[in-house]
């Protein structure tokens, strides 16, 4: 009962971005065939739900797009005070040399995957790149997103900083199941809604570049002689943009 319950869930979620979101995904396309004919990097980062991993180098997938993930790792120990327990981890400010340290330059295009869309992390990444002249398309649920509060300073969520946004359509707290005797919903919505938009996006980029006389590069699977494909796709990838 629980297993066809969750089936209905996920057709219910998907249906509901058909219904609801097909005008931004086709928008969203559109804007990445914009970046693939200037010659822009189109980049994505994602909070840890799936698009990350899912949208980039993906056989099956397009060359063009690319993965931003960045870390501060600091190896330290000591006495568990109650000073250090105070500090405050704001991480704030961070994105700015991340910007530096990247491939990003203005009028690329940034894909943010953040179902909240409140962290500091977050926000400083989407005002920071569009400061410096990026576009930004955010995939978040806007249910979700306005019924929190900012942890950044200038107490905007994700989705009052982009230039398009995608509600991926996940309920407040992400899981779309009450099962009895359990205080928390079960089965995530945002990495399954977020996986379901982006392969639309890329379908709809796929075909606004074909309107433009353009064929976008496609990566084939290293085990099915992939590698040499993939190498000269790269280097047309480097020469063209797609």
């Amino acid at each position: 009962m629980i297993i066809e319950q969750y089936q209905k869930c996920v057709d219910d979620l998907f249906k509901k971005v058909r219904d609801t979101q097909m005008d931004k995904i086709k928008e969203a396309g559109k804007m990445m065939a914009d970046a693939m004919c200037a010659k822009k990097n189109i980049v994505i980062h994602d909070t840890g739900h799936i698009i990350n991993a899912e949208m980039t180098q993906r056989s099956g997938g397009l060359i063009a797009p690319k993965m931003l993930r960045y870390y501060l790792v600091t190896e330290t120990d000591g006495l568990d005070t109650p000073e250090k327990r105070a500090k405050n981890l704001n991480m704030e400010g961070m994105a700015e040399l991340v910007y530096r340290c990247s491939y990003m330059t203005g009028g690329d295009l940034l894909i943010i995957g953040s179902v909240s869309g409140r962290s500091d992390q977050v926000v400083d990444l989407a005002i920071t790149c569009k400061n410096h002249g990026c576009k930004i398309i955010a995939l978040t649920s806007l249910e979700y997103s306005s019924q929190v509060q900012s942890c950044h300073t200038s107490g905007k969520r994700l989705f009052e900083i982009a230039d398009l946004v995608i509600d991926n359509c996940a309920p407040l707290g992400d899981g779309m199941m009450d099962l009895e005797g359990y205080e928390v919903p079960f089965g995530p919505a945002s990495g399954l809604s977020a996986v379901y938009i982006m392969w639309q996006v890329y379908a709809a980029c796929i075909e606004e570049m074909e309107k433009r006389g353009k064929k976008p590069g496609i990566l084939k699977s290293s085990n099915n002689g992939g590698d040499d494909f993939n190498l000269e796709l790269e280097h047309r990838y480097q020469e063209l943009g797609y």
